[in-house]
């Protein structure tokens, strides 16, 4: 399968990977997952696509795939919710991300032109990424979100007068042309994706990465006691957000990356102190960055 995609880097040299792995992703094939995790493991791996990102956390979990791959945030539509959600309740661990430059085209069966187009199929974020273009050039076309942009190709390969947003890979795997490409609205469109496996494997390299979730009672002061040992000991926080808890009303957890790796004195330190607030802290992981080229 050729990429077409633009990998920033997946820092695939300081990451152990074992030949042949079982990895699991979003699927069907020719996602933009599909892509990330290509960038990790190539044309070797024992691929197992699954239609939803909840199966993927299950998947591994349970020992039927060594790997997971997982996007995590949009530079232009935010943060991928259901895998903020599943992190929640899950055990396994961050090992890597990957920044993936993303370029949506709009794809169709042979001799469909823009005038034939009645409904366009997409993911959801993918829409939002899309959406200045589509008003701009197919106004009042109806929308149809799906559980991938592979789906989405496969449909509009399928049936008349769909058209799908995915990338020129899925056009070459489902025999698509190419109604329009670049159509995202920012020139800069990327995805964060994160490797994922039942066990910590990485160790500090001098330019990481960590995740955790915090949690806490709802009470004055709580936001400030979370934020505040950062600041102490110089740990840079690159993100930041609320999710409800989903165990009382109005109950949140915190998502929180920050540079560094837990082995990095300045990190435990602020952990330390996060802890001793009696704020409830769980390691996603400590990985290393990704590096734009």
């Amino acid at each position: 399968m050729q990429v077409t995609t633009q990998p920033m880097t997946a820092t695939r040299a300081m990451i152990r990977l074992a030949p042949k792995s079982r990895v699991t992703y979003l699927g069907p094939a020719g996602t933009y997952t599909h892509a990330a995790a290509l960038q990790w493991f190539g044309k070797d791996a024992q691929w197992q696509p699954v239609t939803d990102i909840a199966e993927i956390f299950t998947t591994v979990e349970n020992g039927n795939a060594d790997y997971g791959v997982v996007p995590v945030e949009n530079s232009s539509e935010g943060s991928v919710i259901p895998t903020l959600d599943a992190f929640n309740t899950s055990t396994l661990q961050i090992n890597g991300e990957l920044l993936l430059r993303i370029r949506h085209c709009l794809l169709a069966g042979t001799g469909t032109t823009l005038r034939d187009v009645s409904k366009v199929v997409a993911h959801l974020q993918s829409f939002g990424q899309c959406r200045q273009w589509l008003a701009n050039n197919l106004p009042g076309v109806d929308k149809m979100p799906v559980s991938s942009n592979a789906e989405a190709a496969r449909m509009a390969a399928q049936q008349s007068g769909v058209a799908a947003i995915a990338g020129k890979t899925a056009a070459e795997l489902y025999g698509l042309q190419v109604l329009a490409e670049g159509i995202e609205d920012s020139a800069d469109n990327m995805t964060r994706f994160l490797l994922l496996s039942r066990a910590a494997t990485t160790h500090s390299t001098g330019r990481d990465k960590t995740s955790i979730i915090i949690s806490a009672h709802n009470e004055p002061g709580t936001l400030f006691r979370a934020l505040e040992p950062f600041h102490r000991f110089g740990v840079n926080l690159t993100k930041l957000e609320s999710r409800p808890s989903r165990k009382a009303a109005w109950s949140y957890y915190f998502y929180v990356d920050f540079d560094g790796h837990v082995e990095d004195a300045k990190v435990q330190q602020a952990l330390q102190v996060l802890k001793s607030h009696a704020l409830g802290v769980k390691l996603l992981g400590s990985y290393p960055a990704a590096t734009p080229l």
